[in-house]
């Protein structure tokens, strides 16, 4: 009997009972749907904190926190940067060093409390750092400010003011205190002020600088970039203004120095050279592997008990299968009478199982896809409608890689066809004539 007639054969016998294969086929579906919907809710949670990991940082980087000298934590200095360089497949590395000493920013009536530091723009720049107007400095008395720098300035009052009389209860700048020029400050003029540690002392130091350029915006929606980038000869002067000369080496540590590999593949490899090499060193690729870690076993759990589902489903094929083989003595007894191989019946109980299962498969991945959608769709009036509360981005609760939609197929096919083993093997050991008599 060729394949063909096989499947008619099967689809012929199938319509006989509707009803128990329909039920047979919507426990499947059941099975199915519940299993890929379960182990959704593991994948989407996964992809969304992996999400929230990487969004606005490299996995290429690499963040050099000192080095261990024996008897304790040493700065990264201009030596331990030109060693950093040499290491293979190291695109960029680049360094920070903040201002320590107590600074006050005016633009006009404008006053700002923000951090200064100075960087290394060959390495930013090979590193991706982006404008978003303006340009690169190329002067000692030019700047670059960060993205929220206007909205950090306040107007002064020409007197000492404390937090409470400047920002709200939200901790926001009190809005008639608030920059509200809409023009672009590119191009502006800043008063940098640097004070002695005690203000009664001598100063301030005034030293003007000009805005050449404003950097790009953070991915990151509530990241807050008010910064501000100067050369380093500023730094100097500063610091041989608030602590004496002893501070103006130009090989003093460096407060933030970050290394970018060329690829993510290559950043194990380069942390565990430097933690060799005895630095303290941390990467988003360690803390996304111990993510993956804890996500894989929670996934497989949440597969284990979706697949207890379907091996309940499969109680039905195999109730099914044994009714289908003691429906069909008679014309399993014909078969074997007319020299029907007792390897083609058992082919024929266990396609028409694994049928069931498949087709049981497919509507239940449908039906798991439509309650993914909809629970995805649902959840930001969920959340305000239950804990008043507004989503400021979508999250994916639930996401069904194309994988686990395939892996769940094949289980229910092969659940299926280990439903129909025995009843199918049961098919072969019926006697011609006792099936031909009916006695059985």
């Amino acid at each position: 009997m060729k394949l063909k007639d096989q499947f008619r054969f099967i689809r012929k016998n199938m319509k006989k009972n509707r009803s128990r294969v329909y039920m047979t086929i919507l426990a499947t579906s059941i099975g199915c749907a519940f299993l890929i919907v379960l182990a959704s809710v593991g994948f989407g949670l996964h992809k969304h904190i992996i999400s929230e990991i990487t969004q606005d940082r490299s996995v290429t980087q690499i963040e050099v926190h000192g080095k261990d000298q024996g008897n304790g934590n040493s700065s990264i200095t201009d030596k331990d940067i030109k060693r950093f360089e040499e290491i293979s497949n190291v695109k960029a590395v680049t360094r920070r060093k903040n201002v320590e000493a107590p600074t006050q920013i005016e633009l006009g009536n404008y006053l700002a409390q923000t951090s200064l530091s100075v960087v290394h723009y060959p390495s930013e720049n090979k590193a991706g750092f982006e404008l978003k107007e303006g340009r690169m400095p190329e002067k000692p008395n030019e700047v670059i400010v960060g993205y929220h720098f206007k909205e950090g300035l306040y107007k002064s009052n020409g007197k000492e003011t404390s937090p409470e009389e400047i920002y709200n209860e939200e901790g926001q700048i009190k809005k008639e205190l608030r920059y509200n020029n809409k023009e672009s400050i590119l191009n502006e003029t800043i008063l940098l002020k640097t004070f002695k540690s005690d203000r009664n002392e001598e100063g301030p130091k005034e030293t003007f600088l000009k805005i050449v350029g404003i950097a790009k915006a953070p991915k990151k929606d509530w990241l807050m970039d008010n910064g501000i980038f100067i050369s380093n000869t500023v730094l100097q002067e500063i610091h041989h203004f608030a602590g004496g000369e002893e501070n103006t080496t130009e090989n003093d540590g460096y407060q933030q120095v970050t290394i970018y590999a060329n690829s993510m593949e290559e950043v194990k490899d380069i942390s565990q050279t430097l933690k060799d090499e005895g630095y303290y060193v941390y990467s988003v690729v360690d803390e996304i592997e111990e993510v993956n870690l804890v996500f894989s076993i929670l996934k497989f759990g949440l597969v284990f008990i979706g697949t207890i589902a379907l091996l309940i489903a499969s109680i039905g094929i195999y109730n099914t299968m044994s009714m289908a083989v003691t429906e069909r003595t008679q014309d399993i007894g014909i078969m074997k009478a007319i020299g029907g191989h007792p390897k083609i019946i058992k082919n024929i109980f266990l396609l028409e199982s694994s049928y069931i299962g498949l087709i049981g498969a497919i509507l239940g991945a449908l039906v798991a896809y439509l309650i993914s959608f909809s629970v995805n769709a649902a959840l930001p009036f969920a959340i305000k409608q239950f804990f008043e509360q507004e989503m400021t981005r979508p999250i994916s609760l639930s996401y069904i890689p194309p994988y686990l939609t395939i892996i769940c197929i094949i289980l229910s096919i092969l659940v299926a066809v280990l439903s129909g083993l025995k009843p199918a093997s049961k098919a072969t050991k019926i006697d011609v004539l006792s099936a031909l008599r009916r006695d059985i």
